[in-house]
């Protein structure tokens, strides 16, 4: 039974190895992402992790990758017994088994990457599979749902600056932080995909196996460190 959603971004900064002198500037998203984590793991008895990827993939709860690409040779897993090391996992599944290892380092979580080109049929047949196997797994389950605003914020943002950027990470940021399934749905891929967002099919792919059911939105934190949009959130169902 699906539970609890929580929605954190994926900045490589989020392991500290990495983080370095911008650990303070990070203080408050990391306190978000651990405070979300931490309570999805208290009210769930399983998670499953959905994010973005260069295709549309299942990874099974016993895989491991490495942050080496992003300068720091730092392992995380998706199981506490950690298997064969896959250097080219993708940042939202390394982005899973680091908050795996924080939050619920006893648990094995698999991961559902979503093709960053999927459609929108792409999107709901996705959807409906992972209800099946959500439905499969006895207990309330939570989703880890990865994924990033705007890279485009401001002139020093990774994207550098688009004008259209703000209007659009504030329409993420409201959708997310009040659960607006309609509005997630209706993000513009060619508009998300030309200021950066990559979050769009992870954020799309929940909302539809949400479903029309009342959710309880709870937004933590919303915001643009180094020009990039970041927001953390829980849906509770």
């Amino acid at each position: 039974m699906l539970s609890a959603l929580a929605f954190v971004p994926s900045p490589p900064l989020l392991l500290a190895e990495l983080a370095g002198s911008a650990t303070g500037e990070l203080d408050d998203l990391r306190a978000a992402v651990r405070e979300v984590c931490d309570d999805l793991g208290q009210t769930c008895h399983g998670w499953i992790g959905i994010g973005v990827g260069a295709t549309t993939t299942w990874i099974d709860g016993d895989a491991a990758g490495t942050y080496a690409g992003f300068g720091a040779d730092v392992v995380v897993g998706l199981t506490p017994d950690q298997g064969p090391v896959d250097r080219e996992m993708e940042l939202a599944a390394l982005t899973v088994g680091l908050l795996r290892g924080q939050a619920v380092p006893q648990w094995s979580v698999p991961v559902q990457l979503v093709a960053r080109n999927a459609s929108v049929q792409d999107v709901a047949a996705l959807a409906l599979d992972l209800r099946a196997r959500v439905d499969a797994v006895p207990g309330p389950v939570g989703l880890l749902v990865v994924g990033d605003g705007a890279t485009t914020l401001t002139d020093k943002a990774p994207g550098a600056f688009d004008e259209r950027a703000e209007a659009v990470q504030h329409a993420i940021d409201d959708a997310l932080g009040r659960a607006d399934l309609d509005a997630l749905a209706s993000l513009d891929s060619a508009l998300c995909d030309a200021l950066g967002v990559d979050g769009r099919v992870a954020w799309q792919v929940a909302a539809a196996l949400v479903g029309p059911v009342r959710v309880v939105p709870h937004s933590l934190f919303r915001g643009a460190p180094y020009g990039v949009g970041y927001h953390v959130a829980s849906w509770s169902l």
